[in-house]
């Protein structure tokens, strides 16, 4: 390895070094130490092996999941790309790892993870003043938002989310982040804090299992709590299905929604499998019911407690319409052999052939996908009705809803 190493942790213990190669170029190695044990493991995909992991395409998968990407990738590398040299993924993990998604955290060697400083997450419920919010959360906090995706977004440690940890756990806990609070670009996606909100109020009651979500600042901002703390003041761990499948992160639109049931079966605990494929195949339709385009393999996980221990799919999380935004917009994943929106027909026989669902429970799940949607749609349009910056893409956003229900009810 190269002089510049990274402490790797599996929650609070460290299980491993990572680094450049100083024989090839940006291939990367990483080494367990030799008091590693199996439930340390820092991936489904990794266990404990005496021998070097490496990567040729960037970083190991597993720490190229949360690298920022977007407005936050670039914010991070103006401040820090003169003081740094050679700034590539392992100098970005340097400066993110202490906080991300999941249970791994990354230090400089000889250091532990730092502790996020608190912000109040009513404070942004409620917020009503003027100056860029969003801006002064990204400046704050950019450093510690170990978290990918295009739209900007942040984490933050919520101090009454902590306080409560502290009074019933009787012990300092949640240092990392407790929740993910995103933004939207005007020029590009204007009002997406909105739009993901109210598809995941279609989640909510199509009876998909998502994470506690709120729209704060007047439409400005979503917050959306973490979905994998895990009630003890630590963090579960979280996989998407680019590192299941070994895949950089620039690959996540390679691949289809039946490799992704494959993966499912592979990966997800025996006894949970079965629920696992219904929950992933109504996550799938109300996609394709919300025009969402974007449904690719970082926006599906897994979770649990150690390698060793059951793992579940993940909740849902990143649902957005985007076709009022980009009126052609195609599916993220091919579904058979093509990325067309399906019909009710199309979706039932993937349903038969790749989640081993029956046509009356596949029917049923289309029935509470049709139910989710028509149940948001009304606040949508109260919404809508309040908020005149809103209109133009509310307007959008029912005119594709109802394309969709019109698909899933012929």
């Amino acid at each position: 390895m190269s002089e510049q190493q990274l402490a790797i942790f599996a929650g609070k213990d460290p299980v491993g070094v990572l680094g450049r190669s100083e024989l090839q170029a940006r291939t990367y190695l990483f080494n367990y130490l030799p008091t590693a044990e199996e439930p340390q493991a820092i991936s489904l995909t990794m266990p404990i092996l005496p021998d070097q992991y490496h990567f040729q395409q960037g970083v190991h998968p597993i720490f190229q999941m949360n690298l920022p990407e977007g407005e936050l990738r670039e914010m991070l590398r103006n401040s820090f790309q003169k003081t740094v040299q050679n700034f590539d993924d392992l100098s970005l993990l340097a400066i993110v790892g202490h906080s991300q998604i999941g249970r791994v955290r990354i230090a400089e060697m000889g250091e532990q993870p730092r502790e996020l400083p608190l912000q109040s997450v009513q404070d942004l419920q409620t917020y009503a003043g003027s100056e860029d919010l969003f801006m002064s959360l990204l400046q704050r906090f950019g450093r510690y938002s170990g978290i990918s995706g295009v739209q900007p977004k942040v984490l933050i440690r919520d101090q009454a989310t902590v306080a409560t940890a502290l009074q019933e756990l009787e012990q300092i806990s949640y240092k990392d982040s407790t929740h993910i609070v995103k933004a939207w670009n005007p020029e590009r996606f204007p009002q997406l804090a909105a739009n993901e909100y109210f598809c995941l109020k279609a989640a909510h009651y199509a009876g998909l299992e998502v994470p506690e979500f709120e729209l704060a600042a007047q439409g400005r901002l979503l917050i959306v709590k973490r979905f994998d703390l895990d009630g003890k003041g630590g963090y579960l761990g979280f996989e998407d299905f680019c590192v299941l499948n070994g895949l950089a992160t620039d690959d996540k639109y390679v691949g289809s929604y039946q490799d992704l049931a494959l993966r499912i079966r592979q990966f997800v605990s025996p006894h949970r499998v079965h629920d696992a494929l219904e929950q992933f195949f109504l996550s799938l339709a109300l996609t394709c019911t919300v025009g969402n385009g974007d449904a690719h393999l970082k926006n599906f996980g897994v979770i649990y407690a150690n390698p060793e221990t059951e793992v579940s799919l993940a909740p849902a999380y990143d649902i957005v319409s985007t076709t009022p935004y980009i009126p052609n917009d195609s599916l993220a994943l091919l579904l058979g052999n093509s990325k067309q929106f399906p019909t009710r027909l199309e979706l039932i026989s993937f349903a038969r052939r790749f989640c081993s669902l029956t046509e009356r429970r596949t029917n049923q799940l289309l029935d509470w996908v049709v139910h989710g949607v028509e149940s948001a749609l009304p606040e949508l349009i109260a919404y809508q009705k309040e908020h005149a910056e809103f209109v133009q893409l509310g307007e959008r956003m029912q005119a594709v809803w109802q394309r969709g229900l019109a698909s899933l009810r012929s």
